[in-house]
Order: C-alpha cells, then sequence, then structure tokens
C-alpha cells in the first residue's frame, strides 16, 4: 500500500490521472462518493479535500504527513537537542574543573 492509499483510501474503478500541475485554472469537483480526508503537511497546516483526484494531488504535493508524524518528529528532534547540549555542559564542565 502506497502513502496515496493510506491517506486517500484505494483508487477508484477505472481511475484515471489527470495532469494538474500544468493547468492553473484546474478546479477540483466535489465527489459526493468520497468522504472528506483531512490534510496536513510538515508545518502542521490542515486541508480538507472532497474528492480522491484532489487527495491524491495534495499527497504527491506535500500534504502527506499526520499529526502523529508531526509530534514523533518534534520528540525526536527534541531528544537529539536535549542530549547534545547535556554532553556539552558536562564537556564543558569537565574542562572548566581540569584548568583549576
Amino acid at each position: 500500500m502506497d502513502i496515496v492509499e493510506s491517506l486517500c483510501g484505494s483508487y477508484p474503478d477505472n481511475f484515471q490521472k489527470l495532469d494538474i500541475k500544468n493547468d492553473p485554472n484546474f478546479v477540483f469537483v466535489n465527489d459526493p462518493n468520497f468522504n472528506a480526508r483531512q490534510l496536513f503537511d510538515a508545518e502542521g497546516a490542515t486541508v480538507f479535500v472532497n474528492s480522491f483526484i484532489e487527495c491524491e494531488h495534495y499527497v504527491f504535493g506535500g500534504w502527506n504527513f499526520t499529526p502523529v508524524k508531526n509530534l514523533e518528529l518534534y520528540l525526536h528532534n527534541s531528544l537529539f537537542f536535549g542530549v547534545t547540549l547535556i554532553i556539552g555542559f558536562q564537556l564543558i564542565y569537565k574542562l572548566y574543573r581540569s584548568l583549576q
């Protein structure tokens, strides 16, 4: 299962991918058979999509994050910088003690 299917659902029967990026005036049509989905980008911004083609377009455009994924990235970064800061302070403290 790819990222599009995990966020947007299964590809519809007879799905034909459109080249939307070459048409700046393209308007997505609401699909009453598609349950609206909320997508997230890396900064936590959200967008609701109302058709599979719109969902696929946004996912390929970088709206493929989930709040859990964003939280996980934040926690990993916080842990890394926290441990680095503690080790740095310990090294500076040991250096300071050895100079006295």
